[in-house]
């Protein structure tokens, strides 16, 4: 029977597929033997020749990762994860090997993952991938352990980081959760002795690479936010807490505490402007800055209120703002002329900060309902602002209190 030339087309793109396949598979072989070879000799610290079977193995895989035939095959998906693992780990070591650099980028992770998915349609190539990766997590675990006791924190940190992030690209969500806080502990211990022995720009650079790890790590960006204060460095404090934030959205104290930092700054800034005159380089910048941080310490101590609307701490810093503002701009009209256009702005401004004082001192004094002095300024503002019945409220209520403190 003669064959026509569909049909012999047919026969020929088979045999041509077969052959192909045949030809993928064979790399696939030649990739596991190189690797084997690998093995022995990275363990044996044989660096040279462990890098030059790796990228062996990597030059016979990568062709059966982009042929139809076994591009989705678990064997060849097998080979072709712990392959880029092992150049991604070699790269580590070998830091400055340029030929190794592409093995850094985040792209191979994407590589790592998508082939170990397609290893679980099969069985065996599902447990061999997940037993390579057990061993990987397993070394880094001792690893971490052991440099904990020894204290090197740095080392531990490290180890655990590094078996979360293992078993992060892997999949294995067994005990992922006690790998990231084993890291995280072993970060605020070596933070610590970083901070003791006066190292805190080693730590402040320490504590951003954890944190590239961990973005959510609420400890890290308050280790963060510590060490910058101790550096009076607000601005890198401002980044750390904008880190913690992210993290813990309704942590009360980190909201309220990051105002308290601010209002002392903005008081500081405040004080420097006052001494400056008009005509002085920089005064428009100084007056910005002194709003701006004003600013933060108002939005931050009112999202803590936000929180807990009862929040007495917040509250009682957040009627300080006010007051202070309220005296601030107060002695700046006194000291204007009355002529000066802006003199019924700024005097309106302070009556204004006045005001803002009584409902956040009202939060506090619920929880301190003795506190005479709150209670003076309670009275005093409500004078000021005309509410007669609860200015004698409180006038009445102070003096009892400091009747009862003789």
């Amino acid at each position: 029977m003669k064959l026509n030339k569909l049909n012999l087309g047919i026969l020929c793109a088979t045999f041509m597929f077969g052959a192909q396949g045949f030809s993928q598979n064979s790399n696939v072989v030649s990739a596991a033997l190189e690797f084997q070879k690998y093995q022995p000799a990275f363990q044996a610290q044989d660096f040279d020749k462990a890098k030059t079977h790796l990228m062996e193995a990597k030059k016979f895989i990568d062709p059966a990762m982009k042929d139809e035939s076994t591009k989705t095959d678990p064997k060849a998906n097998y080979y072709n994860a712990i392959i880029n693992y092992s150049l991604m780990e070699m790269s580590t070591y070998n830091g400055d090997d340029e030929s190794l650099k592409v093995y850094q980028n985040d792209s191979i992770l994407d590589v790592i993952e998508t082939s170990i998915g397609h290893t679980e349609s099969k069985r065996r190539y599902k447990s061999e991938t997940e037993d390579f990766f057990k061993s990987k997590v397993g070394q880094a675990v001792f690893i971490g352990e052991s440099m904990f006791k020894q204290k090197k924190y740095d080392m531990a940190f490290a180890g655990f980081a590094g078996a979360y992030k293992v078993k992060e690209i892997a999949n294995i969500e067994e005990e992922q959760d006690a790998m990231r806080t084993n890291a995280i502990i072993s970060a605020r211990n070596y933070i610590d002795t970083l901070s003791k022995t006066g190292e805190n720009e080693k730590a402040l650079e320490f504590i951003s690479s954890a944190l590239e790890m961990f973005p959510g790590s609420e400890d890290l960006a308050i280790s963060g936010v510590n060490i910058a204060l101790n550096n009076n460095d607000l601005e890198k404090a401002e980044s750390y807490f904008d880190e913690a934030a992210k993290a813990s959205p309704e942590n009360k104290v980190l909201f309220s505490n990051m105002g308290s930092i601010f209002l002392t700054a903005a008081d500081k800034a405040y004080a420097e402007f006052n001494e400056m005159e008009i005509t002085d380089e920089g005064y428009q910048e100084k007056s910005d800055e002194v709003e701006g941080l004003y600013t933060k310490a108002e939005n931050n101590l009112k999202r803590a209120i936000e929180i807990d609307p009862e929040y007495a701490e917040a509250a009682y810093n957040l009627g300080v703002l006010y007051l202070g503002r309220g005296e601030k701009l107060k002695t700046t009209a006194a000291q204007m002329d009355f002529n000066n256009p802006d003199y019924d702005k700024v005097s309106k401004r302070s009556q204004e900060m006045y005001k803002k004082a009584i409902d956040p001192l009202e939060i506090y004094i619920k929880q301190d309902p003795n506190n005479s002095g709150v209670l003076n300024v309670l009275f005093q503002v409500h004078r000021n602002a005309g509410n007669t019945e609860k200015a004698l409220e409180y006038k009445k209520r102070a003096e009892a209190a400091a009747a009862g403190a003789e």
